[in-house]
């Protein structure tokens, strides 16, 4: 089973889009929409194959779609989004995946834009006249 790195990493789900923050290195993750309920779907303790074979039952479904599933999940783990673990898998139902417009594509995009702010530290980065964040000057 995958699990979530909860040493580096904090997972939220909004709107149907999966979010990940590593507060280690103060980077975050979007998922693209599928990309982000097969996220969720490993989240709840579910098989790749199970999630593979839940997104093959829409019409339409591409051919690849294993092989992009296990490239996905190779970036969650490469990115130490998820770690192994010896757990069993869950043996609830998934239910169904909806493709929107054919859309299969299963990225995973990463983004540094916060990520100073991610990192601040609220303790120690406060100027009384300048209130807080206020962010250690480059040397």
């Amino acid at each position: 089973m995958y699990k979530l790195n909860e040493e580096k990493m904090f997972y939220d789900m909004a709107d149907g889009q999966a979010i990940v923050i590593n507060f280690v290195t103060g980077m975050y993750y979007g998922a693209s929409a599928l990309g982000s309920m097969v996220l969720d779907a490993l989240m709840q303790g579910q098989e790749p194959k199970q999630i593979v074979d839940t997104i093959k039952n829409n019409e339409g479904c591409v051919v690849d779609i294993d092989q992009r599933v296990e490239r996905f999940i190779a970036a969650l783990t490469e990115k130490e989004i998820f770690i192994s673990d010896n757990q069993p898998y869950s043996q609830e139902s998934l239910g169904h995946f909806v493709v929107v417009n054919g859309d299969y594509s299963l990225e995973l995009n990463e983004f540094a834009e916060v990520q100073d702010l991610l990192l601040a530290d609220p303790v120690h980065d406060v100027e009384a006249d300048m209130g807080w964040p206020k962010l250690k000057e480059e040397d």
